[in-house]
């Protein structure tokens, strides 16, 4: 029964649930501007037309730009499947050990994104360049905030395996700081505002659509199925922080955990949405001060932890 349920989660985490909440972000971020914007299937429209679409490949570019949407997918599916975003872990539940051990996962993530700066360089494109530049940056404030909230996390639990990490119990204080910690984190990670626009035009602003400037077709469609699931582990990873405020989160059982999961993660993409709506995106020199705001948050979090033993 228990491993039914499991194969259940893991069809609607990875067909599903991505692409229904980068519609729900959309769509509310659209109201918030005046707009009727798209209907929140659209995501689903979107990668099954660019599916059927032929690509077009600079001549310049080599089997590097070719196989990094391949990639990424592949680093984005294991990383959905292997961390408990939505208060359940698949894999954990199949039985597949250390599938979400914490510096696996950080790293990764990690590959992921050099593959992506790699591939955006190898097509020439002047564009290209500069979203890899800035996306390395962003990165390299980023992860140390994502990589010492989540091990303030395991200090409590005494594991790097972060299915058990999100089952331990944890301090509320705690919790709130690596909430808050990782809610900045997938700011930057996802490039979304203040850190970047990504509804913008202007190439010279962008980070992340730089980098998939020359993709298109069947490319493009991975690239945005990656993505989505990116986005929903970001989120969700946030949202599983917070609600360790409630010390008896962890103690439910899987199907009420998990449906709490869902619409705390959907609750968040309707704050981003709001949020997106009244905020600016900062000046690209103070972007490093709101990184190191989400990092002494994380450092803090790690001190109690510690202190804590």
């Amino acid at each position: 029964m228990e491993r039914t349920v499991a194969l259940t989660i893991t069809l609607v985490d990875v067909l599903f649930l991505p692409f229904l909440l980068v519609g729900v972000l959309r769509m509310l971020k659209a109201r918030m501007q005046n707009r009727l914007g798209s209907p929140v299937w659209q995501p689903f429209y979107d990668v099954a037309k660019l599916l059927g679409k032929g690509e077009t490949v600079s001549d310049v570019a080599s089997w590097v730009f070719v196989w990094t949407p391949r990639l990424n997918l592949a680093v984005a599916l294991w990383v959905a499947l292997a961390v408990p975003w939505v208060g359940t872990a698949s894999l954990s539940i199949l039985g597949v050990p250390h599938a979400a051990d914490l510096l696996l996962i950080v790293y990764l993530l990690a590959l992921g994104k050099l593959a992506s700066m790699l591939a955006a360089m190898d097509t020439g494109s002047a564009f290209g360049g500069l979203g890899a530049s800035r996306e390395a940056t962003i990165s390299l404030q980023a992860e140390p905030i994502l990589l010492v909230g989540l091990g303030a996390l395991a200090l409590g639990a005494g594991s790097t395996d972060l299915a058990g990490v999100f089952s331990a119990p944890v301090s509320p204080f705690v919790a709130a700081l690596v909430g808050g910690a990782l809610v900045i984190a997938a700011l930057a990670e996802l490039s979304r505002m203040p850190v970047d626009d990504p509804t913008t035009h202007l190439e010279l602003t962008m980070v992340h659509e730089a980098l998939i400037l020359e993709n298109s077709g069947r490319n493009l469609a991975l690239t945005e199925i990656a993505v989505a699931l990116r986005t929903s582990v970001f989120l969700g990873l946030a949202t599983q922080s917070l609600l360790r405020i409630w010390p008896s989160y962890v103690e439910l059982a899987l199907l009420p955990r998990y449906a709490i999961g869902v619409l705390a993660l959907f609750g968040a993409a309707a704050a981003l949405a709001v949020a997106e709506g009244v905020i600016v995106k900062l000046n690209w020199r103070r972007i490093p001060n709101f990184l190191a705001f989400g990092l002494m948050l994380s450092l803090l979090a790690a001190l109690v932890a510690a202190a804590r033993g």
